[in-house]
């Protein structure tokens, strides 16, 4: 099911500091009505853009280690505009117990391990939100 259910489309806040990866990412998700996608090279700089955005998820890279698991704290404390429920994906390129534990306590919803398929980080978004949801929406 697209992101566009009822007229409304979702609006995913994409955190990748590789320009390729959240190009290609953000014109594959527009071209098949997956979700809006907003772009940010940094936690930084999607913390500056949290302070007015609000993104109905988020697709982030674990790229800056401790400092974006302590941003994903923040998140799901309520730092932000944005509903600190939001559904979350992350990307990395290895992951070991210790890591699978904390995203779970961070209520992250997916786990991509670098390199992925396109198909399989469009697949991720797509499911990000139950279809109770979407029809809700």
């Amino acid at each position: 099911m697209s992101a566009r259910a009822g007229g409304v489309t979702r609006n995913v806040l994409l955190i990748e500091p590789d320009g390729l990866v959240r190009g290609t990412v953000a014109s594959v998700c527009r071209d098949m009505h997956i979700a809006r996608v907003r772009q940010a090279i940094s936690i930084a700089s999607a913390e500056e853009w949290l302070k007015a955005g609000t993104p109905h998820g988020m697709l982030i890279s674990l790229a800056e280690g401790e400092s974006a698991l302590a941003f994903l704290a923040r998140l799901r404390e309520g730092a932000y505009r944005c509903d600190a429920n939001m559904p979350v994906a992350a990307m990395a390129r290895a992951g070991d117990g210790a890591l699978v534990a904390r995203l779970k306590e961070l209520d992250v919803r997916r786990l991509l391990l670098q390199p992925f398929k396109l198909r399989d980080v469009i697949h991720t978004l797509e499911q990000l939100w139950p279809v109770r949801e979407l029809l809700t929406a």
